[in-house]
């Protein structure tokens, strides 16, 4: 979090510590929280050149229930519409010259963040032609648009979040907007232009023209999603993570002042890029466990000589607080996920009157697996080939349920486990062995295990009725929990049965 103070005079003590910070200059977006006439941008530039061809690349996010919305407008003394762009419900709309085209079905209205670029040429072979792209995808190209027209220079401020009609008020979110003098017209020049460049040199009017010019309660706001996918990337391995940072994005970042939340855990970096790898159980990264997931999560601290105390002053419901910083409020989180296979399904055995031929399971980084064993020691597993296991009716079947790869910290608990003669574990013919982690079926018996990332139980082997030749399948599902948690559903076990 900083404070961020627009101001005509501002001052720099030289001699002041400078502090590494993740913090970038221009991540802002203009925030319009209401349907208000009063609500509205206004350039604190003007347009210095005539265009005869253009593109504008912003990304917008509407609220949701918003049918008409005003993105920019332009207009000389009259109040003429020179250059406008808006929407009406699905329809993305373009006024060039006083001139109009419209995008039919191009634009969703959910209240997710779109990247939208027009353009439009009044010259040369490409006269009258454009095209709209939303999200990097061209969806309507037009021609015959104000042909050998221009829009002129110098006629007064442009506006964004509304048009010169009181119907098109804005609500939403604006971000990065960028005007140019040229009609790009390739899908790479689109890419780019998507990430958030907000100090275009190449760029007639920039971002930076706009964010000093709210009015009524619009509100400038730091912009974290956009800017982080333009210039963060993260790569999740199956042992560890890494984050690499454009150093350009964060020019206030010193590298050699950059941890993880273990402080010995420090950056990298070349003239490009600040670097920075984690293992999946190292420098102090956490873990949390959902039944089909696993997600790592640590944070980069930007300076490790700065340490804002964990303690706040904050009043509750108060409109403003000065209360100490937390080290995740000034520092930049990534997290990874993986999947957990949290069920499994193996054909476990087949009362002696038929063979079956089984097919082998991939592998996952985390995974749930149900073995089966030959004695109650657990000390001989069956082998691939081994299965299904040929059982005499009433033989007890030793099953072990283990979670597989990175589970260190890792507790399970066996929630549901249901026998059927077939591979589906909905099928109509079943027979419950576990329900909600308690024992079902009488001759299930539970057996101790020494690690946590296990549980041992066995049954007396039976056969269905209607299908006495068939192979049983085992479906098991687990609860997956922290092995230092003692309140968890898998520490108390059987005391909740």
């Amino acid at each position: 979090m900083i404070l961020a103070l627009l101001a005509l005079v501002s001052s720099v003590n030289s001699a002041a510590f400078q502090r590494s910070t993740v913090e970038a200059d221009h991540n802002w977006k203009l925030v319009f929280p209401r349907v208000d006439v009063r609500d509205f941008v206004q350039s604190t530039a003007t347009l210095t050149r005539d265009l005869n061809a253009l593109t504008i690349s912003f990304w917008v996010k509407d609220t949701k229930g918003n049918t008409n919305s005003g993105y920019l407008y332009y207009t000389n003394s009259k109040g003429e519409n020179l250059l406008g762009v808006y929407r009406h419900e699905s329809y993305l709309d373009l006024y060039v010259a006083g001139k109009h085209v419209h995008c039919s079905g191009c634009i969703s209205t959910d209240s997710s963040w779109k990247h939208i670029v027009v353009t439009w040429s009044g010259t040369g072979a490409s006269n009258g032609m454009g095209a709209f792209w939303v999200n990097g995808k061209k969806v309507l190209e037009f021609s015959n648009l104000a042909k050998s027209l221009v829009v002129p220079s110098h006629q007064g401020p442009v506006y964004l979040g509304k048009l010169n009609s009181n119907s098109y008020t804005f609500r939403g979110e604006l971000a990065y907007l960028n005007l140019y003098a040229v009609n790009i017209s390739s899908p790479e020049q689109v890419r780019e232009l998507s990430r958030t460049s907000t100090d275009d040199p190449g760029a007639v009017m920039s971002w930076g023209d706009f964010v000093q010019g709210a009015r009524g309660e619009v509100a400038l706001v730091q912009e974290f999603d956009i800017y982080s996918a333009s210039y963060i990337h993260l790569e999740c391995r199956a042992t560890n993570m890494t984050v690499s940072l454009t150093r350009s994005a964060f020019p206030h970042l010193i590298p050699q002042r950059a941890s993880l939340i273990q402080t010995d855990c420090a950056a990298r970096s070349n003239s490009t890029h600040v670097f920075i790898t984690t293992n999946l159980d190292g420098c102090g990264t956490k873990v949390t466990y959902t039944n089909t997931t696993a997600t790592y999560t640590n944070y980069i601290v930007p300076d490790v000589y700065w340490h804002p105390a964990n303690a706040s002053r904050d009043t509750p419901h108060a409109i403003i607080n000065r209360g100490t910083l937390h080290v995740e409020d000034t520092s930049l989180k990534f997290h990874c996920t993986y999947p957990l296979l949290s069920h499994d399904t193996i054909p476990a055995y087949a009362v002696k009157t038929s063979n079956f031929e089984v097919d082998g399971a991939g592998r996952r980084e985390i995974e749930f697996k149900i073995e089966l064993y030959h004695d109650a020691n657990y000390t001989r597993q069956l082998k691939q080939h081994e299965y299904p296991l040929r059982a005499d009716s009433g033989e007890r079947v030793y099953v072990k349920a283990v979670v597989h790869g990175d589970n260190s910290r890792m507790a399970v608990w066996v929630d549901r486990c249901v026998a059927t003669p077939n591979p589906d574990p909905e099928a109509v013919t079943k027979h419950d062995l576990i329900v909600n982690g308690c024992p079902s079926d009488e001759t299930v018996k539970y057996h101790n295990s020494t690690v946590k990332v296990e549980q041992r139980f066995s049954f007396q082997s039976f056969r269905f009725n209607s299908v006495p030749s068939a192979v049983v399948y085992l479906h098991c599902y687990i609860d997956v929990c922290r092995a230092d948690n003692e309140e968890s559903r898998c520490s108390k076990g059987l005391k909740l049965c």
